[in-house]
């Protein structure tokens, strides 16, 4: 465990942070082919801006990326004293995610990442010559040990005795979002879309669900200011991401679904013509209510729907008739007629699909 006095930092001024938890959803897009199938986590406002932590079958940590992600609207350079003290900052994250008690592979290794929206200079002039590395949106990441030797020499003076270990471990990363918030979040629907395509029908409800994820953790305070890797409380696992990812695709398949069989459901569910857009609406957002285990009265509906005994049903209609007519009999609720209808449904085919 680690105490450190900027442990809470960012949850202090929360409402200011979007531009990290916005850089944490572009890395896991803009990786997610490579790392879909492997188990990690992501934390937010711990150790550093975020983390992506990586882990074996039996939970040993084997390999970390940081990202300390600075919004800017002019150029870093090394002679800005702000960016002196952020490389600062990032080599220590790396001795102390070192000293932190939670288990590592032998080979465990991390990387540290100056990420930014704006063009990070790096010169060195000697004599008459200029030597530089640029990175920007024509070479977005740049490690240390792939630096001009000059530049190296030069970021090495920068550092502190206890943190020149970590140098090699830096990279400098150009992060491709605009300023504003509403264009970050234009960018990122339309990577979501460039992955998943026609199999999601909402692109920019889909980038909101992995924010909210985001925030919640982000919000979380470190208890006495004490970090530590085992905090799971300060943690998004792939297993909430993918959970989130198949409630997702399980909408869609449901919306095809209802625009398959409306002419069937319709009738069943004796929702009129002039009731449909309404209840296409209250259908949508029961996939979002069904996800919070704070929405009591849709949980309460789920459960029931998953409880009825369906043995005998060898259709959607015969399944959904027997649990309409259980439900009308055997219970009550604050809901409106299509708010239980629409729940109904949801619950069934998210049960059948098996993503509840």
């Amino acid at each position: 465990m680690i105490l450190k006095p900027y442990a809470n930092s960012g949850v202090d001024g929360a409402s200011g942070y979007e531009f990290q938890k916005h850089c944490a959803l572009y890395i896991f897009l803009e990786q997610y082919k490579e790392i879909k199938d492997k188990k990690y986590f992501i934390c937010l406002e711990h150790y550093e801006d975020f983390l992506f932590c990586y882990l074996t079958e039996n939970e040993l940590i084997e390999k970390i990326e940081t990202y300390q992600a600075k919004k800017s609207s002019k150029k870093w350079t090394m002679n800005n004293s702000t960016f002196k003290d952020i490389v600062k900052k990032i080599l220590q994250v790396g001795n102390d995610l070192k000293n932190d008690q939670t288990l590592k592979t032998i080979n465990y290794t991390h990387n540290l990442h100056f990420s930014s929206n704006y063009e990070i200079s790096l010169t060195k002039k000697i004599q008459k010559k200029t030597i530089e590395n640029i990175i920007n949106e024509r070479n977005e990441i740049v490690k240390y040990n792939d630096l001009y030797k000059e530049i190296q020499d030069e970021l090495l003076d920068l550092v502190d005795v206890n943190t020149k270990n970590e140098i090699n471990n830096l990279s400098f990363k150009y992060i491709d979002l605009n300023k504003t918030h509403q264009m970050q979040e234009r960018v990122l629907v339309g990577m979501f879309n460039n992955i998943f395509g026609e199999k999601v029908r909402n692109h920019k409800a889909s980038v909101l669900t992995l924010l909210s994820l985001f925030r919640d953790v982000e919000n979380t305070l470190n208890q006495k200011n004490i970090i530590s890797l085992m905090d799971k409380s300060k943690r998004v696992d792939s297993e909430q991401i993918n959970k989130a990812l198949n409630i997702i695709n399980t909408k869609q398949k449901a919306f095809e679904d209802w625009k398959e069989k409306k002419n069937i459901y319709a009738p069943l569910l004796k929702i009129s013509t002039m009731e449909r857009n309404s209840f296409e609406l209250h259908f949508e957002n029961a996939f979002d209510y069904l996800k919070d285990l704070k929405q009591t009265e849709h949980q309460k509906i789920f459960n029931f729907v998953k409880m009825t005994n369906l043995t005998n049903c060898y259709t959607d209609e015969d399944s959904l008739k027997v649990i309409i007519d259980d439900f009308n009999l055997t219970n009550s609720t604050q809901f409106d007629d299509l708010t239980v209808k629409a729940t109904i449904l949801a619950s069934y085919i998210q049960i059948r699909e098996g993503t509840e």
